[in-house]
């Protein structure tokens, strides 16, 4: 008898000390700014979070129940939320194209610190999409803004509220959802309410971040009415351009800090390369600029020059291996180079331009030469041109590309370094290492790609595969998925598999794998993992 009332208790103690009793780390509320709109016109889908769990929360996926209604954009969430603190997303959807009454069933997954996947959050709305759809009866809000800023300018942005009610509105709150690197420099006074039949016009200054950005900001306004409260968003489409190469030697050093000196130094490789191909990487920036300015074009930002600097050199030239020469100027007019000569090129002639670059290789404390790739800075971090596998993106897009794996293997298996030529006098070996900047939360920076790459309703199932893996088994996993060669295929292949087939295929192929030398394209070891060989 004693033992059967002990060990209840006991469980019970287990399982509050563990904190497997569900308690939502969150409080999180929704709202639609409208639930009448024309087809194909937009709806804001408001979402308030609050922390209210133990540690800090670091994502949210919004899952629409109704595949009629789309996505345009997503905020962005705040690297850390944490515990105490709140946010308001804001959504914005495209409505169905065909008139009706939709129910828009919402749910929001919340991830955390520990990597632990939180559901139950829901709403629902009853949505009618008419062609006879107009504006709100109560409060209007309309914005004057400029459809393009420089990249480092201020603009104005004008915020017109207009009541048309017959009695007066008060004003609770305005605000924006900016631009990441965006912000709010000058504000002006929100009145406390709006006369019935009147409209008031505030005006803002924002400063935009020296960095290419496109998309909508939403102005937020919160209001009420004899006391019952409201509130309505009201998007807009922005562009910021960044064009270093227009700008003056000061805002270039404002722009990039410490990273400017990548624009403007002598030599692109070191004495060690000189010695071996007998010849100096040296260049001109000026000759190089016109060249280069007519290459780029229109482009509008550091990652657009380097694509078009990328696809004019894949007309231009005949690649292999054989390097004879460093310098840019006997480079540029022939037409079969070496894929190191071609990485000296593009940094030679992103430099010309004023973009920071650097050509970066792998090092085994003697041979710095190895696998060369040009690096190039922007505000959103530093960039990747790799000729030989054709890619051009952002370092942690590297990271999930299928040519990192095998670089990851020879630094942590072989010793190898990933290094930036850093040359100053040219007497031998001079470099960075960075490798820490390619390992440093590998784990977190691959899943965070992977898990954008997947449909909000299966980053659950990714996260209970995660989840039953180690740390190798993870990683290895996470390679695989990355390593798909479309985000059809991808989402596919994790739709059909079972969360245990998947787990059990993860572990088989690492304990066969893990010893070998992997190859260059990791696409392969995706084919087998997807039953294709």
């Amino acid at each position: 008898m004693v033992m059967r009332k002990i060990i209840p208790l006991l469980l019970i103690l287990i399982v509050v000390v563990s904190g497997c009793l569900f308690k939502p780390p969150a409080e999180v509320k929704f709202s639609v700014d409208k639930t009448l709109v024309r087809p194909g016109g937009t709806i804001h889908v408001v979402i308030f979070v609050n922390n209210t769990g133990k540690v800090g929360l670091t994502g949210a996926t919004l899952v629409l129940g109704d595949d009629s209604f789309q996505i345009l954009q997503e905020p962005k969430f705040p690297e850390i939320l944490p515990v105490g603190e709140s946010v308001q997303l804001v959504w914005i959807l495209r409505a169905p194209l065909k008139p009706g009454v939709y129910s828009l069933k919402l749910s929001l997954e919340l991830t955390d610190e520990l990597k632990r996947s939180w559901t139950g959050f829901y709403g629902q709305f009853r949505i009618t999409v008419s062609s006879e759809a107009g504006p709100s009866d109560e409060v209007e809000v309309n914005v004057e803004a400029p459809k393009v800023i420089e990249g480092g300018q201020t603009a104005d942005i004008t915020v017109i509220i207009k009541n048309k009610l017959d009695v007066p509105i008060e004003l609770r709150d305005l605000s924006f959802n900016l631009f990441n690197g965006m912000k709010v420099v000058s504000a002006g006074t929100l009145p406390a309410s709006v006369d019935g039949k009147d409209e008031v016009r505030i005006r803002y200054t924002v400063r935009a971040p020296y960095a290419y950005r496109e998309g909508y900001i939403s102005t937020i306004l919160k209001y009420a009415i004899s006391g019952a409260e409201g509130s309505t968003v009201k998007s807009f489409p922005l562009k910021v351009v960044w064009k270093p190469w227009n700008q003056s030697t000061e805002v270039l050093k404002d722009a990039y800090g410490l990273k400017y000196h990548w624009v403007t130094d002598e030599y692109i490789v070191d004495g060690y390369w000189m010695k071996r191909y007998n010849s100096t990487s040296e260049f001109n920036r000026t000759e190089f600029r016109n060249i280069t300015l007519g290459i780029i074009g229109n482009s509008e930002s550091e990652p657009q020059a380097a694509e078009a600097i990328y696809s004019w050199m894949m007309r231009t030239y005949s690649l292999g291996d054989t390097t004879s020469t460093l310098e840019p100027d006997k480079i540029l007019p022939q037409d079969r180079i070496s894929y190191a000569e071609a990485q000296i090129l593009i940094t030679a002639m992103l430099r010309s331009v004023d973009i920071p670059a650097r050509v970066i290789t792998l090092s085994n404390g003697t041979d710095c030469t190895m696998r060369p790739m040009t690096e190039f800075y922007t505000a959103d971090g530093w960039y990747i041109v790799d000729v030989r596998h054709n890619f051009v993106g952002s370092v942690d897009e590297y990271l999930a590309s299928p040519y990192f794996p095998k670089v990851y293997q020879l630094v942590t298996r072989d010793g190898f370094r990933i290094v930036a030529q850093a040359p100053a006098t040219l007497q031998g070996h001079e470099h960075v290492d960075v490798t820490g900047d390619f390992l440093a939360n590998l784990e977190d920076r691959l899943l965070k790609t992977v898990t954008e790459r997947l449909k909000p309703e299966l980053r659950s199932k990714l996260m209970l595969v995660m989840n039953n893996l180690d740390e190798n088994e993870r990683l290895y996993a996470l390679f695989i998925f990355a390593s798909a060669p479309s985000e059809e295929d991808l989402n596919r292949v994790l739709s059909d598999y079972s969360t245990s087939k998947i787990e059990q295929d993860v572990k088989t192929m690492y304990e066969f794998y893990k010893n070998m030398t992997w190859r260059d394209d990791f696409t392969r070891y995706w084919r087998i993992f997807a039953g294709e060989v």
